[in-house]
């Protein structure tokens, strides 16, 4: 939704916009340090205020959520490490960490991520009418999040109708609607039942790990419950966003989607650059501990600030023509997963799934366009596409 600079620069971020980025630009350029009118939050959308206050978590505390609606509701009581300082946060993340790591990631799961993708794909060469959203996005991280937990598959399409519906929000609501609270409720009881099952037997799945720490004293029941709800939840909703969000803007920028094409070496770089161009996860917030002057302003203590990632990755001080997909682009950091104690725990999982489609995907396909309109999920804060018609033209071989 793009305004004539004339009009009176309003962020509502609590709506859905195909495009934001044409009012992010004018948040950076006009109200950097921005004051809602109604006094409900400020917004940060320059890379270097946005980088500064994501690692500051003194004086901008996530203790109290990082969300404008009831969101936080579904992992509640405990366990949300995202709505934590330390040390609650360094003890709940201290806890699992050591299973996200970027090696341990991939020797256990990468192998997992490529069979799954290269069984997709195969469903998907059988036709040239495809959904890249409804076919590819969303059941590789289901898949290989519910296989990571230990859910039987045959749980998975039950467990994927629960997750849907934990999406479901109302434009301008911050209540959660009804069917949101009854999937967290079938969701909870589903976790306790396999929580208690990996305590009369341990298993080699990450919900067994959770289990190890609440025996060793590390985690509580409901912070075990709140953190598999939260990987459930997460490790679904941003990695297909990222992965539906990066086949349509190569489909958009067909040049870069030629060179991937020939060069397939440059995936990992290509993510990076697909993350920075379209951040799955748009904005959260924290809220100022103490009263803090930014960029000339002061936010008053108690504020709800958001930390536009989005905004900030398409910042032009820090990346030179920011509008544009340029896989093969200097590397500089983007903090599509956030910054300092709170960057995504999940992240190297999202970049390996992606990474994996492109690398499987990008040389058997010869072109691909739109077939259709691409429909958008309103969320909170994540660029969910529900659907991504193409009409592809698969290689021969």
């Amino acid at each position: 939704m793009t305004s004539a600079v004339s009009d009176p620069l309003v962020f509502e971020p609590l709506e859905l916009r195909d495009d934001p980025y044409p009012l992010y630009r004018r948040l950076r350029d006009e109200q950097p340090v921005y004051a809602d009118p109604d006094g409900k939050f400020w917004a940060l959308s320059r890379h270097a205020d946005v980088q500064a206050a994501a690692r500051d978590w003194q004086r901008f505390s996530s203790a109290e959520g990082n969300d404008l609606d009831d969101t936080s509701l579904l992992f509640a009581p405990a366990g949300e490490l995202t709505h934590a300082d330390p040390p609650l946060h360094t003890r709940l993340r201290d806890a699992i960490k050591r299973e996200f790591g970027v090696g341990a990631v991939r020797a256990r799961l990468e192998p997992v991520v490529r069979a799954e993708v290269r069984d997709l794909v195969a469903e998907l060469r059988a036709g040239e009418s495809v959904d890249f959203a409804r076919q590819l996005a969303l059941p590789l991280p289901a898949a290989v999040v519910c296989g990571w937990l230990g859910f039987p598959r045959e749980d998975h399409v039950e467990l994927v109708g629960w997750f849907e519906a934990m999406l479901e929000r109302i434009p301008g609501q911050v209540e959660l609607p009804a069917a949101a609270l009854h999937a967290r409720d079938r969701m909870r009881a589903y976790i306790l039942d396999a929580v208690r099952a990996r305590r009369r037997r341990s298993r080699d799945d990450l919900l067994s790990v959770f289990v190890e720490a609440e025996r060793a004293g590390a985690l509580s029941e409901d912070e075990v419950l709140g953190s598999a709800m939260l990987l459930f939840f997460a490790g679904i909703t941003t990695t297909s966003a990222l992965i539906a969000s990066s086949l349509l803007h190569l489909g958009r920028f067909a040049d870069q989607r030629r060179l991937l094409r020939e060069s397939p070496q440059i995936a990992t770089a290509a993510v990076e650059e697909l993350l920075r161009f379209d951040a799955p996860l748009q904005w959260l917030t924290r809220v100022a501990a103490c009263d803090v002057e930014v960029g000339g302003r002061t936010i008053p203590s108690g504020s709800r600030v958001l930390l536009v990632w989005a905004s900030a990755n398409r910042d032009e001080r820090r990346w030179t023509d920011p509008d544009e997909l340029i896989l093969t682009r200097e590397r500089l950091r983007n903090i599509a997963f956030g910054e300092g104690i709170h960057h995504c725990l999940g992240a190297p999982l999202a970049r390996l799934e992606a990474r994996v489609v492109l690398e499987e995907l990008m040389p058997v396909v010869a072109d691909y366009e739109l077939d259709g309109p691409v429909t958008r999920l309103y969320t909170q804060t994540e660029r969910t596409i529900t659907r991504l018609p193409m009409r592809v033209q698969w290689s021969a071989g």
